[in-house]
């Protein structure tokens, strides 16, 4: 796997965790597991920002068209 599908699968389950936890800490009225959860939300939202700017040289190149399509008809 190359490194910006990584970070952006990270990004993803954070984004699923920072609702169980802030919704969890809205609940339960406790502030520090709300901001917890505010925090992974916004690390989740940055990240596939952040791979935007990676150095993309080295990712290989992918063969793209019909001829390349491995899904059946």
């Amino acid at each position: 796997m190359d490194r910006k599908l990584i970070i952006e699968t990270v990004a993803m389950l954070l984004f699923f965790a920072a609702f169980a936890v802030i919704s969890v800490g809205t609940t339960n009225g406790i502030p520090a597991m709300w901001w917890i959860g505010f925090a992974a939300f916004v690390l989740a939202g940055l990240l596939p920002v952040a791979t935007r700017f990676m150095n993309h040289l080295a990712d290989k190149p992918r063969d793209v068209g019909m001829e390349f399509d491995d899904r059946t008809s």
